[in-house]
């Protein structure tokens, strides 16, 4: 039987046909033709197909005709369906109901049901044909309309996929055709000179279409391993279609911007359908199930799959990492590599880590079809290995001929490396900050790509921008924390990568891999990373030479200057021309030589490193002979143009006050040297500061003063006052001055001007007077630009801006010499005697006006303190306030109040503090010592003891009755016989009678003297009873006591010389009011020290979150040893230094870490030292820490910190330690941006446990001092005192 075209010709014959019926009841009524004989014998069905297929032969010319047609299907299949696409019932599928139709043409024959999925087939391998018509590209709108019938066909292959139920074979079907269609138009042959346009018109919607299709097709039926193998064949060879890799990186990409949620994707039995088949998944029961293994192969990919697929769990993640971390738990390939060495290939066989399922394991239906169970839609295991398959469905990415095409998958692959690297980074994370979750279990497969990119290194030259980026990869993926190690034969040739790289003659190797290998990679302790130290020093030299990537060359020569002590012997890989084996052997590592850089940031790393290795070797004493040639360019680094790097010399010298007694043992002479070096070069850069209008340059000179004051406070007085030696000024001066001598020349001039002296080089220290053998104060240095930060000011404070600018002008010019003024005080008040008895903390006098004073009875500085009488405050030389007050006397028991000397105080306040001196200690007897009443004890001369005498008899004590005339003139006769009579009688004994007279003549003798004795008594009664004989007696004049209440003050401000006319002019008495008043307390309330306070946390393995965090009560062995090194523990109920917010009521701890120089208090807020027992407790504990703009994060987590753990809106700078092997630490350093550069350590440093604590203090007090000096308008101490 004859049948009716399907589609009628465009000839002008045909045009009346084509005007009187409609060409879709044309196609209507012979469909249903066809399909009536589909019931009747299978010959009318293959004749009825035939008629189907005609349409889409149409040459080339009709395409329009083809186009209506289509547009006729789309109709059909997505919007009105016709009866003959309607599900048949059985009924009417039987042949007895098929032969009751007959073969004429009535309403029973128009309502034949052939159903949807044979329509479907029918339509897909017709449609099929427009695609392999031959295109004419010749005529542009042939051509065109050609490739808008193509586009049509693919929107509807694209509806069906994302729209419409299809059954396997219909799924296998459309598949099929695609791979067809894909390969016919992508693969024909092209001229080299012509494009083919039809191809290039179509590959970006053909291979989209293709992908869709294929991981659609996966989530509703089961496809086969055959078809995958076909996919894989056809897309690996189509790899020079930048089209295909653009599409392959979106796909690649979906699976991990996609949140695990959205609409359930229909099942067969008819639920809804999603729009997107990106926005189809299904969440199911949490189930733990085995799945069946993979049915497809992905030979090609990165690695040959030879494990199970895990089952799936419940994907219910909301954000990102949270649903992923579900979808990641379904990577079993992670990296754990077995390598099968040929000669030139390398090859990565990424095994099964996690599970290992026995083929006896049954299967559950809860899977989904692609793992061989009956779910349809998204789930984490159809979603990770379609991920997998995909990601590899290109083949091996080396074997790409293109070399941009090469590079660009390279590049997505970064991308996508990166993506999974901050999956891994996400996982596990406390969103609520209260709780730390457990590890996972399973994470992203982060070494996967390990195989690829192993073998990019090793292609042509051709290849370079793909190998820069599979060096770029490697590195990256190499320098994160492993969770898994890598087994020996990955590390083997993963050194041997390295190596080649790194021993490469092509610059831009070295250079990624300098510039993407940080020196995290040395703080991993990979096993044998040792052998590459020596590689990473001749390349980071080579890269330091063409002044490339340096920053990141110095930051690696920087890390490893603490190495040689620790690793004596190291193994280095040696550089042959064609490597056959590893070579290994011994070599001393030595200190790399730091060049000229136009930039000041890398010299900045070399002259913090420079400061880090000086103090290694000082402290392992080594004794190096380089020693003092890095000394030297520390000092001569001083006289930098660039204030920065200035800075950070003059920081390291700062730092190596606390080396001076290593110093000193080097070579005795070395710590003299550098106070001398200080010493000159501010006289050198005086005058240019003096009139410079750069701030910069003032605050520069500011810190040499202070840095110099500490160098002076911390070395013997004994040193200093040594004469100065050097060859120049023995030829100027025959005798030598000592060294304080120069300094406080030094400072007169910075507080006079430098002009005050006429012939400067004959009286402060000049460079020219250093230049030794040891030392050469003109090294000559590169000119790198000074760098003045500029002020960015907000609307708000544009108002103020000009009183601002004017305030710290005045404040510039007055820098310097308020600068050397306070340095001056400071050295005559503590030189030679800090600290004091009661330690560091006590610096300055803590007594005030109110104690000890009888009219005033307040504890604290009162106005009724101001009313006292004995007290008047002066000012001297309007810098000096001094206060005199004359306090009650205290003699010894029994004395009066007049007895003691003096009973004066003095309280002085000045620039450099507050100290007090009482009158008593000074000029008074000392306590509990009594002067003597007779010789004074002093004047006897030691060990004298008269001669020829004997023992000394005590007439002191006599019995009762005894003649004490008769004793004393025995014992004079006694001791002195020049005084005895020539007779030698005892001058007790009576005289002989004289001769010539007897006993009578002797009575009358006698009785004529008593007689008259008796007269001379009676004549004194009688006088002693007449008035007129008596005479007044002479008494001695009664003391008059001073009442006074300022007598004594008065007597010593005459003393002092303070009421001359001469000094009058300078020596005021100040009014005392309310304004007075308020001024000293908030004087006195500020610290007479730079204060600092930073905050010290400890990080155990596993804790994510604060609450944890901070409840840790102690911290392990290494971390307590840090922080005793810190400083010394004081007890905050007595501690009388600073407190930095810590209660005296242990509500904050009993103790904590404290560290104190002359000029310096730090006090460390230590998470571990404060309770943590209550709510209240840990949020006390979160304000303090919290509060302070410096942490210290110690941290033995196996993930890194994030600084978002700790909530808090300050803490400009976080100094993270990772404890490494062999007693070394990692240093990393986060700041914001505005926070300027500061020393000695950097980011990325790693330091030996001896140097740790040292380092981290020093770090700390320049870090907060670069964030103070953000304040606007901050300024000193004794600047602010001054002010006041």
């Amino acid at each position: 039987m004859k049948t009716l075209p399907v589609v009628l010709s465009s000839s002008p014959l045909c045009l009346p046909l084509r005007q009187k019926y409609s060409l879709e009841l044309i196609l209507k009524k012979q469909i249903h033709f066809s399909f009536t004989f589909l019931f009747i014998c299978l010959e009318s069905y293959i004749k009825s197909e035939v008629l189907h297929a005609y349409a889409f032969l149409l040459p080339s010319c009709d395409i329009a005709v083809t186009r209506k047609v289509v547009q006729v299907y789309r109709k059909w299949i997505l919007q009105d369906k016709p009866v003959f696409m309607e599900e048949p019932d059985k009924k009417e599928a039987s042949l007895e109901d098929a032969e009751k139709l007959g073969f004429s043409e009535t309403d029973s024959k128009e309502n034949v049901k052939a159903g949807a999925q044979a329509m479907l087939q029918v339509f897909l391998t017709n449609a099929a044909n427009v695609f392999l018509l031959e295109p004419c590209p010749e005529v542009p709108m042939l051509l065109k309309e050609q490739v808008d019938a193509c586009k049509a066909v693919l929107i509807i292959f694209r509806r069906m996929i994302m729209e419409l139920t299809m059954n396997k074979k219909t799924w296998e079907q459309m598949l099929q055709i695609l791979l067809r269609i894909t390969e016919a138009v992508m693969q024909k042959p092209k001229d080299k000179q012509i494009k083919d346009l039809f191809a290039q018109s179509l590959a970006g919607l053909l291979f989209r279409t293709l992908m869709v299709a294929w991981i659609r097709a996966n989530l509703c039926v089961y496809i086969s391993r055959e078809l995958w193998d076909d996919f894989l064949g056809v897309l690996s060879s189509l790899t020079e279609w930048e089209e295909l890799i653009n599409e392959w990186s979106a796909f690649r990409l979906f699976f991990l911007s996609y949140p695990l949620s959205g609409c359930v994707l229909d099942s067969p039995k008819g639920a809804t359908v999603g729009r997107s088949f990106s926005l189809s998944w299904r969440s199911h029961p949490d189930v733990a199930e085995p799945m069946r293994s993979r049915s497809a192969t992905t030979s090609g990919a990165p690695g040959a799959e030879k494990a199970r697929n895990i089952v799936r769990q419940k994907a219910t993640g909301k954000c990102l990492f949270k649903c992923f971390s579900k979808v990641c738990c379904y990577l079993r390939w992670i990296c754990r590599n077995k390598i099968k060495g040929c000669n030139d290939e390398i090859k990565i066989v990424f095994t099964d880590m996690f599970f290992s399922i026995d083929s006896s394991e049954c299967l559950a239906d809860d899977c989904s079809i692609i793992a061989g169970g009956n779910l349809t839609g998204w789930h984490p295991d159809s979603a990770a290995v379609l991920w997998r398959r995909i990601l590899g469905i290109l083949g091996d990415v080396n074997n790409i001929q293109s070399p941009k095409i090469h590079a660009k998958v390279f590049g997505y692959l970064y991308e996508l490396w990166y993506k999974l690297a901050k999956i891994r980074d996400n996982l596990a994370i406390s969103l609520d900050n209260q709780s730390s979750p457990s590890p996972p279990v399973l994470i992203p497969p982060l070494r996967m790509f390990a195989s690829w990119l192993f073998k990019a290194t090793t292609l042509p030259n051709e290849y370079k921008e793909g190998k820069l980026q599979a060096y770029r990869l490697i590195c990256a993926m190499m320098t994160r924390r492993q969770d898994v190690l890598p087994n020996s034969d990955f590390l083997v040739h993963f050194y041997l990568v390295m190596h080649l790289g790194l021993t490469s003659e092509d610059q831009d190797i070295l250079n990624t891999i300098i510039r993407h290998c940080p020196p995290r990679f040395f703080s991993l302790g990979l096993p044998g990373f040792s052998m590459l130290v020596g590689d990473f020093i001749t390349a980071a030299a080579r890269v330091l030479s063409t002044d490339t990537p340096a920053v990141k060359a110095l930051t690696i020569l920087g890390s490893l200057v603490c190495f040689p002590n620790t690793y004596r012997e190291i193994p280095l890989l040696q550089s042959v021309p064609e490597v056959k084996e590893v070579i290994t052997g011994s070599e001393d590592v030595k200190v790399p030589h730091f060049p000229s850089f136009s930039f000041f940031f890398k010299r900045c790393i070399a002259i913090c490193s420079l400061g880090v290795w000086i103090c290694e070797e000082l402290a392992q004493c080594t004794s190096h002979p380089q020693l003092k040639e890095a000394i030297n360019v520390i000092g001569v680094t001083l006289k930098f143009s660039n204030k920065i790097v200035a800075q950070v010399a003059c920081d390291v010298l700062q730092l190596l006050v606390s080396y001076w007694e290593k110093l000193q043992m080097f070579e005795t002479s070395l710590p003299r040297k550098i106070a001398e070096i200080l010493v000159a070069t501010i006289a050198f850069l005086l005058p240019s500061a003096e009139y410079s209008s750069v701030e910069a340059d003032k605050k520069f000179i500011v810190s040499l003063l202070l840095c110099l004051l500490d160098w002076c406070m911390a070395l013997p007085v004994s040193t200093l006052l040594h004469p100065v030696s050097t060859a120049a000024l023995e030829e100027q001066h025959s005798s030598r001055a000592p060294l304080l001598d120069y300094i406080y020349r030094v400072l007169h001039c910075c507080v006079c001007g430098s002009n005050t002296y006429t012939q400067q080089s004959h009286y402060t220290l000049t460079l020219a007077d250093l230049s030794s053998p040891d030392y050469d104060p003109f090294l000559p240095l590169a000119n790198v630009k000074n760098s003045e930060p500029v002020q960015y000011h907000s609307s708000a404070d544009l108002g103020n801006l000009l009183t601002v600018e004017e305030e710290r002008k005045r404040r510039s010019l007055e820098l310097i010499p308020l600068t050397a003024r306070m340095v001056m005080a400071h050295l005559v008040n503590h030189l030679g005697h800090f600290p004091l008895r009661g330690g560091p903390a006590v610096l300055h006098s803590l007594v005030s006006e109110n104690h000890d004073n009888a009219h005033a009875e307040a504890p604290e500085l009162s106005s009724e303190v101001f009313r006292s009488p004995n007290l008047q405050l002066f000012v001297l030389n309007d810098s000096t306030l001094i206060s005199y007050l004359q306090t009650p006397s205290e003699g010894p028991a029994g004395s009066s109040q007049g007895s003691t000397l003096s009973d004066v105080r003095v309280i002085v306040r000045d620039i450099s503090g507050k100290y007090s001196w009482d009158g008593k200690v000074l000029y008074g007897p000392l306590e509990g010592c009594l002067a003597p009443s007779g010789r004074n004890p002093a004047f006897l001369i030691s060990g004298w003891q008269p001669q020829g005498l004997g023992a000394q008899k005590d007439f002191s004590q006599t019995e009762e009755g005894d003649d004490v005339l008769d004793k004393l003139l025995e014992n004079i006769g006694h001791t002195s016989p020049e005084c005895l009579l020539p007779s030698q009688l005892n001058l007790n004994e009576p005289s002989p009678p004289p001769r010539g007279m007897n006993r009578d003549q002797e009575k009358e003798i006698i009785e004529v003297i008593l007689r008259q004795n008796a007269q001379e008594d009676d004549y004194i009664q009688r006088c002693n009873s007449d008035s007129a004989m008596k005479v007044a007696s002479q008494e001695q004049p009664s003391p008059v006591e001073p009442r006074g209440p300022f007598y004594f003050c008065r007597l010593l401000l005459d003393d002092l010389g303070m009421n001359s006319w001469d000094r009058r002019k300078n020596f005021h008495l100040l009014k005392k009011n309310s304004k007075l008043l308020r001024e000293l307390k908030n004087l006195d309330s500020r610290q007479c020290r730079e204060t600092h306070k930073i905050a010290v946390f400890y990080i155990a393995e596993g804790q994510e979150d604060k609450c944890s965090i901070l409840s840790n009560e102690r911290g392990s062995q290494a971390y307590e040893d840090f922080v005793a090194g810190l400083g010394w523990e004081v007890d905050l109920s007595t501690h009388c230094g600073f407190m930095g917010g810590l209660q005296r009521n242990g509500s904050t701890g009993q103790t904590a870490p404290y560290y104190a120089t002359s000029t310096v208090e730090v006090i460390f807020h230590v998470s571990t030292r404060m309770p943590s027992d209550s709510d209240d407790s840990l949020t006390k504990k979160l304000r303090h820490l919290g509060n302070d703009e410096v942490h210290i994060v110690w941290s033995e987590h196996s993930r890194d910190y994030r600084r978002g753990i700790i909530p808090t809106a300050f803490g400009d700078v976080s100094i993270i330690i990772y404890p490494v092997k062999n007693h070394m630490f990692f240093i990393a350093i986060t700041k914001k941006p505005e926070v300027p550069f500061f020393g000695p350590l950097f980011d990325g440093a790693i330091v030996s446990g001896k140097l740790l604590p040292s380092l981290i203090c020093a770090t700390c007090i320049n870090a907060s001092r670069a964030v103070k000096c953000l304040i606007p308008l901050y300024q000193s101490l004794y600047l602010f005192a001054l002010s006041m």
